[in-house]
């Protein structure tokens, strides 16, 4: 090496922490991603159930289940029907999903809880 020239530019070490750091990132996007889908699916579906309810007031339990039904059916998540509960309540029917995931972030798990309620009057 000549005197005077400094070496510049990042070390190999320095590069391998960067990719881990940014596989790590990749992992755990990949992780929330879907749950967010989910969440925003059932977002949704509720909101189309009020929009339908407006149309054409869904007058009991069965014509609930059904509109949540054909909701789920639509968005292709039918196998959330069991994650759903219809409750009358005072004329109205309150709807309310309700469901847990559990992340696996490599070092620790979290658990994602979501719920949400619509009432239809």
């Amino acid at each position: 090496m000549e005197v005077g020239k400094e070496q510049s530019g990042g070390s190999f070490i320095g590069l391998v922490i960067i990719l881990a750091l940014l596989g790590y990132a990749v992992y755990v996007a990949l992780q929330y991603v879907p749950q967010y889908i989910e969440s925003t699916t059932m977002d949704t579906v509720l909101h189309s159930l009020e929009d339908a309810h407006r149309k054409e007031p869904l007058t009991d339990i069965r014509t609930v289940q059904a509109a949540v039904d054909k909701q789920l059916y639509i968005n292709g998540r039918a196998d959330m029907k069991n994650h759903f509960s219809i409750v009358p309540s005072r004329g109205s029917y309150i709807v309310t999903v309700r469901y847990q995931r559990q992340l696996n972030l490599l070092f620790t798990t979290r658990q994602l809880e979501h719920e949400k309620s619509v009432t239809l009057d």
